[in-house]
């Protein structure tokens, strides 16, 4: 924990290997499951708002049967729990790195606001209606780049970029 105190914004390249060896490896996992959930997300709604608000509510004509109450209940509750943990940590690394403090805080804003409409969506798709579907595909594009911004720029910045002097000095 030692090695923290000395860690400043765009510093990453200053932690210990061990360090950087384990966060690379969670960033890469990361980064692996991303792409399992744009294949997941592929097969189940094809990527457009309307294959989404049939996958919730159902479409009779093509035999697409929606998703039940107890159904929503269970992704959101996993989501609930595992979603927040995951930005904190990948946020809290991307904070730490060297880009400029408002650019910082929009993008962690936007992944949180992408998980929001992640989350909420299918709820509103479900009660409201399939025309909302365009929030959560909105949700998705913000919460994926996030995310991979969160997982590509600390490893670059970890492994590949030299730390300045100036990154020293700043707040």
């Amino acid at each position: 924990m030692r090695e923290w105190r000395n860690v400043k914004s765009g510093m990453l390249g200053t932690l210990l290997w061990e360090t950087r060896f384990i966060y690379t490896l969670f960033l890469l996992f990361c980064l692996v499951s991303y792409g399992v959930m744009g294949v997941l997300m592929n097969t189940r709604s094809h990527f457009t708002p309307t294959a989404l608000g049939e996958y919730y509510r159902g479409n009779e004509e093509k035999d697409i049967y929606g998703k039940t109450f107890q159904e929503l209940l269970e992704v959101t509750h996993f989501h609930l729990f595992s979603v927040p943990v995951l930005l904190f940590i990948q946020g809290h690394l991307f904070l730490l790195t060297s880009w400029p403090r408002f650019l910082k805080v929009v993008i962690v804003l936007a992944s949180f606001l992408g998980a929001a409409l992640m989350i909420a969506g299918p709820w509103m798709i479900f009660y409201l209606s399939s025309d909302l579907a365009i929030l959560m595909a909105f949700g998705r594009v913000l919460l994926f780049l996030s995310l991979i911004l969160y997982a590509l720029v600390p490893i670059y910045e970890m492994w590949f970029k030299r730390a300045s002097s100036s990154a020293s000095s700043s707040p």
